[in-house]
């Protein structure tokens, strides 16, 4: 049976395995495989956490890296009925700990024995695994197993089941753990694929890592209309040495943090060059661009830039951004990139304090709403019914729409446009902390006895700043209070800067005074 609209996305993967068995689904540096070996390796999979109990609103810690055994590992455990939980496996053993406890994570997929051991090792709890790897299939040979050959199907998944679940910053000091539902996921799946224009002849780079949603924005729309996803081994190369992959495996789309496609734009100025002419669409996102380099890419005849908007509430992207010739010249300096519009399916308000329509040219609160939204947030229904509250516009009973705490406007007949943050939540390196967050870290420890937190400027973009009053006589110093941290916490959310007080500046009401804080020194 074709698929629907509706149909969730693992089942719409499998489907294409039964038109375009043979067409290239994945291609890593440990090889390839075909969009049969995808589907028959994640069946044998699934078939591993069924009989370890795995199931419908069960998460299973994907735990493998980027590659062929992501790809198998995500689609066996929906495959399984399971939600996929996905984390940073470079994140500090406590911090994974934390991670899986608040999941109610007890499955995981890895690779083989030894690493499905050095998990449980990490997490100090035991783990009922499945791996990605038999003794008789490769990456590159098309031998299916015969366990794999006999594989059941893949679970009949209903649209509201859990589909993933992903920790974003938390304002009490916790991580929040994103639920998404198999729903909204399809959705935005189909929207993202007809976006980009995606069809069966596109190889599309694989450059998100993996606890970041994108990388599912990446692969999922490419799979889902046949094309092939193209992993790139390292990320943090520089765009020019990232240029002669992009030529020699003809990759026709990337998506590419706001940050990173800068340097490339910025390099490109200084040295003009034809990029790779299979390129023919750059989808940026995570962080605010500006229209200057926009300009100035276009001018040069490089590809066609997609600026997107989303948070992980609302399944990946939400809202974009494509100007025509007519919007590029009307650019005048340079300034942030705007917001756009929203897409199919999504609704974007401009609220006030009120929760009432903003007129056009008047700064709101960006509430997003309709069929992009989360679940919620996983086993945490208070903070759920925080942040996402009742749509009084939808006229439709249950309606829900997204508090962003992003501050935007709209000129009449314009795109959405960024202005700020409505809270503490900030952008370091295309990841969303909350200062609340590093300041419940960095008080944590024993010699600390005040701290506030806050973004500020730096020349390479946002860096974390920290200024902490200790006890009487402590002996801490700034690198061993950011050595301590790092121990315990992914290097984002680790203040770059700590300086350190006897205390915090502080009005006779007790609020910090900002503006008496002494300058950080910036590395």
């Amino acid at each position: 049976m074709s698929p629907t609209e509706t149909t969730p996305v693992p089942l719409r993967i499998a489907h294409r395995a039964g038109i375009t068995p043979e067409a290239t689904a994945v291609r890593a540096a440990e090889g390839e495989l075909t969009y049969r070996q995808l589907d028959r390796r994640a069946r044998a999979v699934a078939e591993e956490l069924r009989a370890t109990g795995a199931g419908p609103e069960d998460t299973v810690l994907l735990g493998v890296r980027r590659g062929i055994h992501w790809a198998v590992g995500l689609l066996g455990i929906w495959y399984a009925g399971a939600a996929a939980l996905l984390v940073d496996l470079d994140a500090p053993d406590e911090r994974l700990r934390t991670l899986l406890d608040a999941a109610g994570t007890r499955h995981a997929v890895a690779p083989d024995t030894y690493a499905a051991a050095m998990l449980q090792r990490r997490t100090g709890c035991e783990l009922f695994w499945a791996a990605t790897t038999t003794a008789s299939a490769t990456t590159t040979a098309p031998t299916i197993t015969a366990a794999a050959t006999a594989a059941e199907p893949p679970a009949c998944i209903a649209p509201g089941s859990l589909a993933y679940v992903l920790f974003t910053s938390g304002s009490t000091g916790l991580p929040k753990p994103v639920a998404v539902g198999h729903a909204g996921l399809a959705a935005q799946v189909r929207t993202l694929a007809e976006r980009y224009g995606l069809t069966a002849g596109d190889a599309v780079l694989q450059f998100a890592a993996p606890a970041f949603d994108v990388s599912l924005e990446e692969a999922l729309p490419t799979w889902c209309t046949g094309g092939t996803a193209v992993f790139v081994t390292d990320n943090v190369l520089a765009p020019a040495e990232l240029e002669p992959f992009l030529a020699e495996q003809r990759i026709s789309v990337v998506n590419l943090p706001t940050p990173y496609w800068t340097q490339w734009a910025k390099d490109l100025e200084r040295a003009p060059r034809a990029l790779p002419g299979a390129l023919r669409r750059v989808v940026i996102g995570s962080d605010a661009g500006r229209t200057a380099d926009l300009v100035n890419w276009a001018a040069a005849g490089h590809p066609p830039v997609v600026s997107c908007y989303g948070l992980t509430e609302s399944t990946i992207t939400a809202i974009s951004y494509e100007p025509g010739a007519a919007e590029l010249a009307g650019f005048a300096g340079d300034e942030l990139i705007p917001l756009g519009e929203p897409l199919a399916g999504v609704r974007a308000y401009v609220l006030d304090e009120e929760l009432r329509e903003a007129p056009p040219g008047t700064p709101g609160e960006l509430y997003l709403a309709g069929s992009c939204l989360a679940r919620g947030y996983h086993g945490r229904p208070a903070l759920t019914s925080e942040r996402f509250v009742a749509d009084p516009f939808a006229g439709a009973p249950g309606a829900r729409m997204y508090r962003t705490g992003d501050r935007v406007t709209r000129a009449p007949g314009g795109p959405l446009v960024f202005l700020g943050r409505a809270d503490d939540q900030v952008k370091i390196r295309g990841h969303r902390v909350e200062l609340k967050e590093v300041e419940a870290a960095v008080a944590a420890h024993p010699d600390v006895v005040d701290v506030v937190a806050r973004a500020v400027a730096a020349a390479g973009g946002p860096q974390l700043a920290a200024w902490a009053a200790l006890t009487p006589g402590s002996a801490l110093t700034p690198d061993a209070l950011r050595r301590h941290l790092l121990a315990r916490m992914p290097g984002y959310l680790v203040p770059t800067t700590v300086t350190l007080m006897e205390r915090l500046p502080r009005t006779p009401g007790g609020k910090l005074d900002p503006r008496a804080l002494p300058a950080p020194a910036l590395r």
